[in-house]
Protein backbone atom coordinates (compact mmCIF):
# COMPACT_ATOMS: atom_id res chain seq x y z
CA UNK A 1 0.00 0.00 0.00
CA UNK A 2 1.21 3.40 -0.88
CA UNK A 3 2.17 5.83 2.43
CA UNK A 4 0.31 9.07 2.84
CA UNK A 5 1.74 12.59 4.51
CA UNK A 6 0.39 15.69 4.82
CA UNK A 7 -3.06 17.03 5.93
CA UNK A 8 -6.34 15.73 5.05
CA UNK A 9 -6.93 18.49 1.96
CA UNK A 10 -3.50 17.73 1.05
CA UNK A 11 -1.46 14.82 0.79
CA UNK A 12 1.61 13.55 -0.78
CA UNK A 13 2.13 9.90 -1.99
CA UNK A 14 5.60 8.87 -1.25
CA UNK A 15 6.62 5.71 -3.55
CA UNK A 16 8.92 3.03 -3.07
CA UNK A 17 11.35 1.97 -5.49
CA UNK A 18 10.96 -2.04 -6.08
CA UNK A 19 13.91 -3.99 -5.24
CA UNK A 20 16.09 -5.06 -8.09
CA UNK A 21 16.29 -8.70 -8.26
CA UNK A 22 19.75 -10.75 -9.24
CA UNK A 23 19.90 -14.02 -10.35
CA UNK A 24 21.36 -17.05 -9.19
CA UNK A 25 24.77 -18.02 -10.18
CA UNK A 26 23.33 -21.23 -11.82
CA UNK A 27 21.31 -19.26 -13.26
CA UNK A 28 23.45 -16.84 -15.38
CA UNK A 29 25.61 -19.51 -16.47
CA UNK A 30 22.89 -20.51 -19.46
CA UNK A 31 22.51 -16.39 -19.77
CA UNK A 32 23.12 -16.64 -23.69
CA UNK A 33 20.77 -19.80 -24.10
CA UNK A 34 17.90 -17.66 -25.84
CA UNK A 35 19.94 -14.91 -26.91
CA UNK A 36 19.49 -13.25 -30.27
CA UNK A 37 19.81 -10.07 -32.62
CA UNK A 38 17.74 -7.73 -30.76
CA UNK A 39 18.39 -8.41 -27.51
CA UNK A 40 21.24 -10.52 -25.30
CA UNK A 41 19.51 -13.39 -23.32
CA UNK A 42 19.23 -13.98 -20.04
CA UNK A 43 21.71 -11.72 -18.88
CA UNK A 44 20.33 -8.55 -20.51
CA UNK A 45 17.09 -9.93 -19.09
CA UNK A 46 18.17 -9.51 -15.42
CA UNK A 47 20.41 -6.61 -16.14
CA UNK A 48 19.70 -3.82 -13.48
CA UNK A 49 20.25 -1.20 -16.48
CA UNK A 50 17.91 -2.65 -19.03
CA UNK A 51 15.22 -0.17 -20.17
CA UNK A 52 12.69 -3.20 -19.99
CA UNK A 53 12.97 -7.11 -18.89
CA UNK A 54 12.39 -9.26 -21.85
CA UNK A 55 9.65 -11.81 -21.50
CA UNK A 56 10.60 -13.35 -24.67
CA UNK A 57 14.16 -14.53 -22.77
CA UNK A 58 12.62 -14.94 -19.39
CA UNK A 59 13.44 -18.01 -17.36
CA UNK A 60 9.87 -18.62 -17.44
CA UNK A 61 9.80 -18.90 -21.09
CA UNK A 62 12.95 -21.39 -20.64
CA UNK A 63 10.87 -23.02 -18.95
CA UNK A 64 7.99 -23.68 -21.22
CA UNK A 65 10.60 -24.13 -24.06
CA UNK A 66 11.64 -26.99 -22.25
CA UNK A 67 8.04 -28.60 -21.64
CA UNK A 68 7.11 -28.19 -25.13
CA UNK A 69 11.01 -29.66 -26.25
CA UNK A 70 10.16 -32.76 -23.85
CA UNK A 71 6.58 -33.29 -25.53
CA UNK A 72 7.68 -33.69 -28.39
CA UNK A 73 10.20 -35.78 -28.20
CA UNK A 74 8.23 -38.03 -26.14
CA UNK A 75 5.39 -37.84 -28.46
CA UNK A 76 5.26 -41.24 -29.53
CA UNK A 77 5.25 -42.64 -25.91
CA UNK A 78 3.29 -43.83 -23.38
CA UNK A 79 3.51 -45.00 -19.87
CA UNK A 80 3.16 -49.14 -19.07
CA UNK A 81 -0.78 -48.65 -19.90
CA UNK A 82 0.02 -48.45 -23.25
CA UNK A 83 -2.80 -45.37 -23.13
CA UNK A 84 -1.28 -42.33 -20.83
CA UNK A 85 1.06 -39.99 -22.67
CA UNK A 86 4.60 -40.67 -21.02
CA UNK A 87 5.05 -36.97 -21.15
CA UNK A 88 2.30 -37.24 -17.76
CA UNK A 89 5.16 -38.36 -16.20
CA UNK A 90 7.50 -35.28 -16.60
CA UNK A 91 4.48 -32.90 -15.59
CA UNK A 92 4.15 -35.01 -12.39
CA UNK A 93 7.99 -34.92 -11.46
CA UNK A 94 8.16 -31.08 -11.75
CA UNK A 95 5.19 -30.38 -10.04
CA UNK A 96 6.71 -33.02 -7.47
CA UNK A 97 9.99 -31.50 -7.71
CA UNK A 98 8.47 -27.68 -6.95
CA UNK A 99 5.35 -28.10 -5.33
CA UNK A 100 6.33 -30.74 -2.58
CA UNK A 101 9.88 -30.54 -2.51
CA UNK A 102 9.80 -26.88 -3.12
CA UNK A 103 12.75 -26.32 -5.66
CA UNK A 104 12.54 -23.11 -7.72
CA UNK A 105 15.73 -22.40 -9.28
CA UNK A 106 15.79 -23.19 -13.43
CA UNK A 107 17.95 -25.04 -14.25
CA UNK A 108 17.06 -27.97 -12.21
CA UNK A 109 13.47 -27.45 -13.31
CA UNK A 110 14.43 -27.63 -17.07
CA UNK A 111 17.00 -30.34 -16.32
CA UNK A 112 13.76 -32.51 -14.50
CA UNK A 113 11.91 -31.23 -17.60
CA UNK A 114 14.97 -33.08 -19.79
CA UNK A 115 15.24 -35.73 -17.35
CA UNK A 116 14.54 -38.60 -20.17
CA UNK A 117 14.74 -37.61 -23.18
CA UNK A 118 18.63 -38.50 -23.80
CA UNK A 119 17.81 -41.72 -22.39
CA UNK A 120 14.65 -42.49 -24.30
CA UNK A 121 14.93 -40.54 -27.44
CA UNK A 122 17.28 -39.53 -29.79
CA UNK A 123 18.26 -36.66 -28.29
CA UNK A 124 22.01 -36.71 -27.31
CA UNK A 125 23.29 -33.74 -24.76
CA UNK A 126 25.16 -31.53 -27.68
CA UNK A 127 21.67 -31.00 -28.53
CA UNK A 128 20.72 -29.83 -25.01
CA UNK A 129 23.93 -28.01 -24.34
CA UNK A 130 22.82 -26.02 -27.56
CA UNK A 131 19.09 -25.29 -26.73
CA UNK A 132 19.51 -24.73 -23.18
CA UNK A 133 23.34 -24.23 -22.09
CA UNK A 134 26.28 -25.98 -20.30
CA UNK A 135 24.56 -25.97 -16.83
CA UNK A 136 21.57 -28.09 -17.85
CA UNK A 137 23.14 -30.21 -20.21
CA UNK A 138 25.28 -31.14 -17.48
CA UNK A 139 22.73 -31.79 -14.95
CA UNK A 140 20.45 -33.98 -17.48
CA UNK A 141 23.56 -36.05 -18.22
CA UNK A 142 24.04 -36.52 -14.48
CA UNK A 143 20.05 -37.86 -14.51
CA UNK A 144 20.83 -40.12 -17.61
CA UNK A 145 21.83 -43.54 -17.74
CA UNK A 146 24.45 -44.29 -20.06
CA UNK A 147 22.41 -47.06 -22.35
CA UNK A 148 25.81 -47.66 -24.25
CA UNK A 149 27.21 -50.22 -21.52
CA UNK A 150 25.88 -53.64 -19.43
CA UNK A 151 23.66 -53.32 -16.86
CA UNK A 152 25.68 -53.51 -13.93
CA UNK A 153 28.20 -50.91 -15.11
CA UNK A 154 25.68 -48.77 -16.51
CA UNK A 155 23.95 -49.03 -13.00
CA UNK A 156 27.34 -48.15 -11.04
CA UNK A 157 28.26 -45.21 -13.19
CA UNK A 158 24.71 -43.93 -12.75
CA UNK A 159 24.70 -44.35 -9.01
CA UNK A 160 28.45 -42.47 -9.05
CA UNK A 161 27.07 -39.29 -11.06
CA UNK A 162 24.21 -39.05 -8.36
CA UNK A 163 26.87 -38.92 -5.32
CA UNK A 164 28.62 -36.63 -7.05
CA UNK A 165 25.51 -34.47 -8.42
CA UNK A 166 24.56 -30.81 -6.74
CA UNK A 167 22.09 -31.32 -4.29
CA UNK A 168 19.27 -30.07 -6.79
CA UNK A 169 20.07 -32.55 -8.87
CA UNK A 170 19.61 -35.07 -6.12
CA UNK A 171 16.57 -34.13 -4.90
CA UNK A 172 15.29 -34.12 -8.91
CA UNK A 173 16.06 -37.69 -8.66
CA UNK A 174 14.12 -38.25 -5.64
CA UNK A 175 11.01 -36.45 -7.47
CA UNK A 176 11.27 -39.06 -9.85
CA UNK A 177 11.59 -41.59 -7.18
CA UNK A 178 8.32 -40.17 -5.70
CA UNK A 179 6.29 -40.16 -8.90
CA UNK A 180 7.39 -43.81 -10.12
CA UNK A 181 6.30 -45.21 -7.09
CA UNK A 182 3.01 -43.50 -6.96
CA UNK A 183 1.98 -44.45 -10.71
CA UNK A 184 3.64 -48.38 -9.79
CA UNK A 185 1.30 -48.90 -7.07
CA UNK A 186 -1.00 -51.83 -7.88
CA UNK A 187 1.15 -52.90 -11.33
CA UNK A 188 3.73 -55.59 -10.95
CA UNK A 189 6.54 -53.13 -10.97
CA UNK A 190 6.06 -51.97 -7.73
CA UNK A 191 8.03 -53.89 -5.71
CA UNK A 192 11.45 -53.84 -7.79
CA UNK A 193 9.95 -49.93 -7.61
CA UNK A 194 9.96 -49.86 -3.70
CA UNK A 195 13.47 -51.65 -3.86
CA UNK A 196 15.26 -48.87 -5.68
CA UNK A 197 13.44 -46.09 -4.14
CA UNK A 198 14.46 -47.40 -0.97
CA UNK A 199 18.60 -47.88 -1.77
CA UNK A 200 18.48 -44.82 -4.24
CA UNK A 201 17.30 -42.28 -0.65
CA UNK A 202 19.72 -44.88 1.71
CA UNK A 203 22.66 -44.13 -0.91
CA UNK A 204 21.38 -40.04 -0.39
CA UNK A 205 20.58 -39.72 3.03
CA UNK A 206 24.25 -38.61 4.44
CA UNK A 207 24.13 -36.30 1.44
CA UNK A 208 21.16 -34.19 2.03
CA UNK A 209 21.93 -32.55 4.93
CA UNK A 210 19.60 -29.13 4.18
CA UNK A 211 16.37 -28.41 5.14
CA UNK A 212 14.96 -28.70 1.61
CA UNK A 213 16.98 -32.25 1.01
CA UNK A 214 15.91 -33.80 3.96
CA UNK A 215 12.28 -32.91 3.49
CA UNK A 216 12.50 -34.15 0.01
CA UNK A 217 13.88 -37.28 1.31
CA UNK A 218 11.84 -37.58 4.58
CA UNK A 219 8.61 -37.10 1.71
CA UNK A 220 9.82 -40.49 -0.03
CA UNK A 221 11.25 -42.40 2.82
CA UNK A 222 7.42 -41.77 4.27
CA UNK A 223 5.49 -43.21 0.90
CA UNK A 224 7.66 -46.10 0.89
CA UNK A 225 6.50 -46.43 4.65
CA UNK A 226 3.07 -46.09 3.87
CA UNK A 227 2.97 -48.58 1.05
CA UNK A 228 4.35 -51.04 2.41
CA UNK A 229 1.92 -50.71 5.67
CA UNK A 230 -1.21 -50.57 3.59
CA UNK A 231 -0.23 -53.50 2.08
CA UNK A 232 -1.36 -52.58 -1.62
CA UNK A 233 -1.30 -55.11 -4.20
CA UNK A 234 0.92 -55.26 -7.41
CA UNK A 235 -0.34 -57.40 -9.68
CA UNK A 236 2.03 -59.93 -11.41
CA UNK A 237 3.98 -58.99 -14.06
CA UNK A 238 2.20 -60.28 -17.87
CA UNK A 239 4.72 -61.95 -19.69
CA UNK A 240 3.28 -63.08 -22.91
CA UNK A 241 4.43 -61.90 -26.32
CA UNK A 242 1.61 -60.15 -26.67
CA UNK A 243 1.93 -57.95 -24.01
CA UNK A 244 5.80 -57.50 -24.00
CA UNK A 245 5.27 -55.83 -27.93
CA UNK A 246 2.36 -53.38 -26.06
CA UNK A 247 4.69 -52.61 -23.44
CA UNK A 248 6.56 -49.19 -24.28
CA UNK A 249 8.02 -47.69 -21.54
CA UNK A 250 7.47 -46.80 -17.44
Amino acid sequence: MPRYSGSKKISRMVRRKPPILLPKPELLANAGAFGSNCNRGLLHWWSPNAAKKSELNSPTQIVLHAFRFAAFKHRQQTLSDGVTPYFAHVVRVNWILRDLFHIKDTPTIVAAILHDVVEDTDTDIEEIEDLFGKTIAQYVDLLTKNQALPKRQRDREYDEKLVNAPETVQIAKLADLYDNLSRRIGTSRLPSTIKNARRLAAMFKPLLTSKRGLTALNHVEQLILEIEQAGLPSKPKDRTPAAQLKRRRT
